[in-house]
């Protein structure tokens, strides 16, 4: 008897194991080839993302996963010391950006934008995207190294977009485009 419940014990003991190693297997593997996590470090994303908080990112290597204006991205600075930002799209391919007066223009057009604190832009400046280029900028523009500084940023730089705010819990939320 006594030897029957420590089998059953060992037996539960075992299924348990292999339970635990497939949802790690599982969890690598999405890790691998569809998301990451990464951690927002100062606050040129706030409001949207303050220093601190991380973000699951899912690879933009997939097809499905075009990048569209408004997207929170991360990305591997090539200009502007190296290093991993992350920032919104605001320019696409192909698109001239000019800052003036305070605000974005995309081929011309005035971009609304209703998650960006405050631009302090003295000088009118103007960029072109080549036909793989992303003009990114922080939603805290006075507080923000971004394509103002290292200009457009090449789609082969580009890790991947933040679809989640993960941690802390209590500002959980999914970040849609804006």
């Amino acid at each position: 008897m006594v030897s029957t419940k420590i089998l059953v014990a060992a037996e539960l003991e075992f299924l348990r194991n292999q339970k635990r190693v497939l949802v790690s297997l599982i969890q690598a593997l999405v890790n691998i080839f569809f998301s990451a996590r990464f951690r927002v470090e100062g606050d040129s994303m706030a409001p949207t993302l303050q220093h601190g908080e991380s973000v699951l990112v899912v690879r933009t290597r997939f097809r499905w996963n075009r990048l569209r204006r408004g997207d929170v991205v991360v990305f591997v600075s090539r200009g502007g010391g190296g290093g991993i930002y992350i920032k919104r799209v605001v320019g696409l391919p192909g698109e001239d950006i000019k800052i003036a007066e305070g605000g974005v223009y995309i081929d011309g057009g005035s971009l609304a934008e209703d998650y960006t604190v405050g631009m302090k832009e003295a000088a009118e400046r103007e960029w072109f995207n080549g036909p793989d280029e992303y003009f990114l900028l922080g939603d805290k523009r006075g507080d923000s190294n971004d394509s103002r500084a290292f200009g457009p940023v090449s789609r082969d730089s580009i890790r991947g977009r933040a679809w989640l705010r993960c941690w802390p819990l209590h500002r959980w939320r999914p970040l849609g485009r804006s």
